[in-house]
């Protein structure tokens, strides 16, 4: 594979050795706020890597190839982070309406022990060499790259990530449908930063990406309620006494999902049609 390295390995290089040095960091001792450093990075080094497979689309598996060593520890540090963002909703609530569910908050440390544990675990057990092969790979991967190359793959990505925002009038939005565009909207920004990097311009308008970062915040923010909702309900599924504050709290958080939603829900078409303008 001949030709220069394109100027967006740059890029790939400043995220990778993020990821790798916060990686060495967890090997040491696992904390809960640097693992939700390196998801981030990850996130970033496989919209890479998925973007690279769009051009070298005869190379079969190609994504599956180059990140697949990272998977089980991606998945353990998503773990992490939404446990994280439970238990923080939990204590948000202690300190607003000034009560405690302590058997609750027993079993999210419980959890959060057995997690950290296993993903610790995992780590250290996983050989440097990945990162070492994932970084020659993608390298070579990147040689040679034509600015058409780049243009059409990230155009191609970021079209596939739209149709998730293309509702008609009578769509509802369910929570797959949410935690999609929620994901959507990261890989879009991503790319456009991607696109900036090798010299293009961005796809969308500046009022575009505001107001995709604002409705990226309201998504968190309908994200973590719905974390907080399925993990509170699967907990509370098998006790035959459930106690009036756990029905308070359930009520509450099925209400803002209500709220959340009706208010990204009208963001989406919003955004979309902006776009389409």
């Amino acid at each position: 594979m001949q030709g220069k390295v394109s100027p967006i390995f740059r890029l790939f290089t400043q995220q990778f050795e993020d990821a790798k040095s916060a990686f060495l960091s967890l090997s040491k001792r696992y904390r809960g706020k640097k693992s939700m450093e390196l998801e981030q990075k990850l996130i970033f080094l496989e919209i890479y890597v998925d973007f690279l497979s769009r051009i070298h689309f005869k190379e079969e598996n190609l994504k599956f190839q180059l990140f697949s060593p990272f998977k089980k520890i991606f998945k353990g540090l998503k773990k992490t982070k939404h446990l994280k963002m439970i238990m923080k909703q939990v204590e948000s609530v202690k300190m607003r309406d000034n009560v405690v569910f302590n058997s609750y908050t027993k079993a999210l440390e419980s959890e959060k022990n057995k997690v950290y544990a296993e993903v610790y675990d995992l780590i250290v057990s996983t050989p440097l060499q990945i990162w070492d092969e994932l970084y020659n790979e993608v390298y070579q991967y990147s040689r040679g790259l034509k600015p058409l190359m780049v243009n059409t793959s990230t155009t191609q990505i970021i079209s596939e990530e739209l149709e998730f925002f293309n509702l008609d009038n009578k769509t509802k939005l369910d929570t797959k449908a949410l935690k999609d565009i929620y994901e959507g909207i990261r890989v879009i920004i991503a790319l456009e930063n991607l696109r900036i990097e090798s010299g293009f311009n961005s796809i969308f308008v500046k009022e575009v990406h505001v107001r995709m970062s604002e409705l990226q915040k309201d998504l968190l923010v309908w994200y973590q309620n719905q974390l907080f909702l399925q993990h509170l309900t699967g907990f509370l599924t098998d006790k035959e006494d459930i106690s009036k504050k756990y029905i308070d709290l359930l009520a509450s958080l099925q209400q803002n999902k209500k709220i959340n939603t009706a208010k990204v829900e009208t963001k989406c078409r919003e955004l979309f049609e902006r776009i389409l303008e």
